[in-house]
């Protein structure tokens, strides 16, 4: 161990050559979280010669740096042992910059200290790096139990922007952009680096297999800091990447943020002086705004900071059971399409299921099948004649083979936590028959341009609800194959909402979805919706004729009972009320008064 100039205290075993990942730490007065991180480091299942810490830090007062200095000499293995002393609370961003300036790996995995890797996620990462296009910068890893609710491709995996908390960079795409951006002290500074790699022509790729645990809500929810900090950096942002009128509606954002309810106690006074230190500092964001207009050629469609979870916050529980899940895939002749749709099913975090693709017609996408899904436990079913949609998800809901049972259309996407979630909801609520996960609808015009990606949350199942309409995407429900053996399947009489018929046939024998829980509010799921009003209109008009056609039909006849009224009013009071509860009740209210308008 030797002290070098600066206070930096530098411990070396390999040469620098051999050094895959510098991964770069920040610490102020970190006690409590260094040694359960740093033991996670050193547990993990890698050549630990590869990889070099760094530790910035930013002035702690609590004897972090003397324990930093112990521990250099305890984990000899390491490639690299490096505690930079900043002297001084430089902020989140710049004491990085000053980590990375420490090493010369080619990659920079950027890691907060209140969390613990699992033991593959550098495995998991070189996995993802060697597959990824060369143009992709920067994998997120993915964050238990909580994470921030961004949109990814269910697809590709790409993603608009990436958390900071643990975050793997390219070393020369770091560089290229210059870093992370000083003048956000803290909060917002990944989503900045993230979309300035975008303005240099690099992808984000988000890596649900790499995996680590972030204790950052440890306590049910965001912090007073992040809470006021994430409004405060999304403002400068929008001076930083938005139209005139992003930073419009940014103004309108704070200021009615200041008139809601307080979630935290002193939180408006910390608004309020942000907002007025905010025209202080504003000029810088606005200068790199001028210098790189011609540059920045990917300015997001929206300004999700930290705070606005497209997805959703929600606490990840493992299922208490891994139960076979059969995921019955309905196609007709869309090779192309059902690509795509099977391609997100390659990313889901739960592996016990199984995929059941059941095409109606000629068999066109069989060969495609066979071709590039082997490696997925797929079962393609066929016999070259027209069933009906109803008919031909039925066939499929026979031939699956495990207790739980999930639709998915060829055009409709599932995030890759998406069974691991609803499967833990139904798991962990044996007097629940299904479950409902919330959704994202995606507008494509015609010309297959997304307009725009925006979270949908349905209505709960119940017969009173169910018995007015059907809007819920057949994909969002995950439920017990036990109820189609006992109940049947889809309604084979009808052309469109044959779900719609199912599900009240379900409800209407079987017992009911998780008493005051009915949902999971985090879009697990990706349905596609057209953008054009002429098609939208278009479709609504078939919504309409297929709601006669159901209400006409003589083999469906549900009864609603004055007792599933009340049921349903209490159970709409007692959600309200944990709404309350957690703070979320006037945002719950403003989004119904939005809806009805």
């Amino acid at each position: 161990m030797n002290a070098s100039a600066g206070g930096a205290v530098t411990t070396m075993k390999k040469g620098e050559n051999t050094v895959r990942y510098d991964i770069v730490m920040v610490t102020y007065n970190s006690m409590k979280w260094l040694r359960a991180c740093v033991a996670a480091l050193a547990a993990v299942q890698y050549p630990l010669e590869e990889l070099h810490l760094v530790f910035a830090d930013n002035g702690s007062t609590d004897g972090t740096l003397e324990e930093l200095r112990r521990m250099a000499g305890e984990y000899p293995a390491f490639g690299g042992f490096t505690v930079a002393e900043n002297g001084a609370n430089l902020g989140f961003g710049a004491a990085c910059n000053r980590g990375a300036a420490k090493g010369s790996a080619p990659l920079l995995f950027f890691l907060n200290l209140d969390t613990e890797v699992w033991p593959d996620v550098f495995l998991r990462l070189d996995e993802a790096a060697v597959r990824a296009p060369q143009e992709t910068a920067a994998f997120e890893c993915r964050q238990l139990p909580y994470e921030t609710g961004h949109h990814i491709d269910p697809v590709t995996l790409e993603t608009s922007w990436a958390s900071g908390a643990a975050l793997a960079v390219r070393r020369a795409a770091f560089t290229s952009v210059g870093g992370f951006d000083e003048h956000l002290f803290m909060y917002c500074e990944d989503v900045d680096l993230s979309w300035r790699l975008r303005a240099g022509g690099y992808r984000l790729q988000y890596v649900p297999a790499a995996r680590v645990t972030h204790y950052s809500y440890e306590n049910g929810g965001p912090k007073l800091g992040e809470y006021a900090g994430s409004f405060y950096g999304n403002l400068l942002l929008r001076y930083k990447f938005g139209s005139w009128r992003d930073i419009w509606r940014g103004h309108k954002m704070y200021l009615g943020a200041l008139r809601r309810p307080l979630h935290f106690n002193g939180v408006r006074r910390v608004l309020a002086k942000n907002y007025l230190r905010h025209f202080i500092k504003l000029w810088p964001f606005l200068f790199w705004r001028f210098s790189h207009r011609a540059e920045y050629g990917a300015r997001p469609a929206r300004f999700e900071g930290g705070f606005s979870q497209d997805r959703g916050l929600w606490k990840f529980t493992p299922p208490q059971e891994t139960p076979l899940i059969s995921v019955i895939v309905r196609t007709c002749g869309r090779p192309q399409t059902l690509k795509r749709t099977l391609e997100s099913l390659r990313w889901q975090t739960y592996r016990n299921f199984e995929i059941i693709v059941a095409e109606d017609g000629p068999p066109a996408a069989r060969e495609m099948v066979e071709r590039d899904f082997e490696k997925l436990p797929i079962r393609y079913l066929n016999d070259g004649r027209f069933h009906g949609r109803a008919a031909n998800g039925n066939r499929g809901l026979a031939a699956a083979r495990g207790a739980l049972c999930n639709f998915l259309d060829d055009d409709d996407f599932f995030y890759p936590d998406h069974l691991e979630l609803l499967a833990g909801v139904l798991c962990a609520h044996p007097e629940a028959d299904l479950v409902l996960g919330s959704a994202m609808a995606m507008f494509v015009a015609k010309d297959g341009t997304v307009t725009e990606v925006r979270p949908m949350v349905f209505d709960r199942i119940d017969r009173f609800t169910m018995c007015q309409n059907c809007r819920i995407p057949i994909q969002t429900v995950l439920f017990r194959r036990s109820l189609f053996e006992r109940y049947g399947g889809l309604i084979e009489t009808l052309e469109a909402h044959e779900d719609w018929g199912m599900w009240l046939k379900y409800l209407e024998h079987g017992r009911r979805i998780t008493p005051h829980a009915p949902d999971v509010r985090r879009a697990t799921s990706l349905f596609v919706q057209p953008a054009a009003q002429s098609d939208a209109a278009a479709r609504m008009e078939a919504y309409r004729k297929s709601d006669a056609d159901f209400y006409s039909d003589a083999s469906l006849c549900f009864n609603v009972t004055l007792a599933d009224m009340r049921r349903y009013y209490d159970d709409m009071i007692a959600d309200m009320r944990c709404l309350e509860a957690r703070g979320e009740l006037h945002e719950f209210l403003e989004q119904q008064a939005k809806r009805g308008e």
